[in-house]
């Protein structure tokens, strides 16, 4: 059994502000449409039926943690998953819901 890990507390406190940040359902949704594809502001509230501003601080909350990040290309940011990751995070957990109620 001494092959047993725990994660180590650091770890586990960063894990945990992640797990929480995707907790809400607007930055989930945020997060799934990015794993889909770099988008503007204007699009993701767009399709979301929200206000710009409360988009931006949403995506601003997200990429403090490192979840998503952004580029600009002339007036517009472009935002994106920060890596690979995060992506298989959100994709594993949509199939794993839409498993169970199969």
């Amino acid at each position: 059994m001494s092959d047993i890990k725990l994660i180590n507390q650091k770890s586990l406190e960063e894990a945990n502000k992640i797990f929480k940040l995707m907790g809400n359902p607007i930055r989930l949704q945020i997060l799934h449409l990015l794993s889909q594809g770099e988008l503007n502001v204007g699009k993701i509230a767009s399709l979301l039926d929200l206000e710009q501003s409360a988009v931006s601080h949403q995506l601003s909350l997200l990429k403090e943690e490192r979840l998503v990040s952004a580029k600009r290309e002339g007036k517009s940011m472009y935002y994106q998953l920060d890596d690979k990751h995060v992506a298989h995070v959100i994709n594993d957990t949509i199939e794993h819901v839409e498993h169970m109620f199969k």
